[in-house]
């Protein structure tokens, strides 16, 4: 992850008014949350995702589909890769990735005016497709789902790492001006993912080994909230297979950011069928107009205040029947949407799957077919990671196994 951190846009909704779209698109792509050889948690933390495989039936032979965080380097262990592979890149941020040898860019938002100017800045990145995606899209939307019994007893969640990006403060603002305003206390939680902090027996936390960038987010909560454990409920670290407890037993989930990649816990809340509250200028130049989440699964924020915040958890709170998150959340995404998504933009499937479908790839005959014979599960088991060393591995030595499999079933030599 390299580049310079935009830090300035953190609490400014504003930056248009003193600067063009383009130089802040400019600012956007100055950072990129990618994994690049010379940095030491690359090794175990580069994740590879395989959505399809690569395919052979009849003496016909079709690339497989693969995207990383950390395509340059892959490419660079592995050059051959691209013989079976169709790569993607990918960063954990709003930008572009800066890998010039992918095949397709998960671009987070469709933005054309966007994608026309990087085009035009960058030739070298001309052929490039960007395709509104990125992996906080590939959700298994059948493991994170609504649990039973359904208990709405934790009035706002947020699901969010300490760091200064996230604006924690602001959302504890809101939980104060909330409790105040409405005279009603709030039961709010906070899953912040890091194993760096302890929750003492009296709730408060002790965060003194965290790294800098948490203890200068969680100091700025802590102005505002005591440490106590008694406004805010902050949780270090949850197992993922429980995550879903916590969403479907939410009335609402709170991201608070201006400005980051695509969250993940957006789609993780509407799939557990709990409704989202964003800002309604998160992302906002970076998306332009794409929306951030499907209509009828949550509100916007109009205006960027920790009182506007706590207006709209009330309105959400005490509206709970306007929404219906999932069912719009799995009407347009899920994995079996990402990978019909995704081909749709890429021409070369369109050209060499037999019936091609772009609304309904998933279901493909030949693919299910193709992926039956060459690895004995369906193509929906695959997708689903039935296997998963064939479909998902996460560091380098876990990665070269798998890419070792393919390579040697189609005899194709690593470098």
């Amino acid at each position: 992850m390299k580049g310079i951190y935009p830090v300035k846009y953190f609490l400014n909704p504003n930056m248009d008014k003193v600067k063009s779209v383009e130089e802040i698109w400019d600012d956007i792509e100055s950072y990129s949350g990618e994994y690049f050889e010379d940095e030491e948690y690359t090794t175990d933390h580069l994740d590879v995702f395989i959505p399809l495989p690569p395919l052979w039936d009849k003496g016909k032979f079709t690339k497989g589909i693969l995207f990383t965080q950390g395509l340059e380097y892959l490419l660079k262990l592995y050059p051959n890769l691209k013989t079976l592979f169709f790569t993607g890149a990918y960063t954990m941020w709003s930008s572009y990735s800066w890998c010039d040898k992918a095949d397709f860019y998960l671009a987070c938002y469709e933005n054309k005016p966007r994608e026309e100017y990087h085009k035009k800045k960058y030739q070298n990145k001309k052929d490039i497709i960007f395709v509104p995606l990125q992996d906080a899209d590939y959700l298994n939307e059948y493991r994170i789902a609504p649990i039973f019994p359904v208990e709405k007893n934790i009035d706002v969640l947020m699901v969010s790492t300490p760091a200064p990006v996230k604006n924690l403060h602001i959302f504890a603002q809101a939980v104060k001006i909330y409790n105040q305003k409405y005279n009603h206390k709030l039961n709010a939680k906070v899953i912040m993912g890091s194993n760096d902090i302890i929750k003492n027996t009296d709730g408060s936390l002790n965060y003194s080994n965290s790294p800098d960038y948490s203890k200068t987010a969680l100091d700025e909560v802590f102005k505002f909230i005591k440490n106590d454990g008694k406004n805010i409920d902050f949780i270090p670290h949850v197992n993922y297979d429980e995550i879903s407890k916590y969403y479907t037993n939410s009335k609402c989930l709170v991201l608070a950011s201006l400005i980051e990649g695509k969250n993940r816990s957006i789609n993780e809340a509407a799939s557990c069928n709990t409704p989202v509250i964003v800002f309604r200028d998160h992302n906002k130049w970076a998306r332009g107009g794409y929306p951030i989440f499907p209509e009828g699964s949550g509100e916007y924020v109009e205006s960027f205040s920790p009182e506007a915040l706590a207006d709209t958890i009330y309105k959400v709170i005490n509206n709970q029947e306007k929404y219906t998150p999932r069912m719009n959340y799995i009407k347009t995404n899920g994995r079996k949407k990402f990978i019909d998504k995704l081909t749709s933009y890429i021409p070369y499937y369109r050209e060499n799957i037999p019936e091609f479908d772009k609304t309904n790839f998933h279901e493909n005959p030949w693919i299910d077919y193709a992926c039956q014979a060459g690895y004995q599960l369906s193509y929906i088991d695959f997708l689903y990671d039935k296997n998963p060393i064939l479909s998902r591995t996460r560091g380098l030595s876990k990665i070269e196994k798998t890419l070792k499999f393919y390579h040697e079933r189609y005899s194709v030599p690593m470098n």
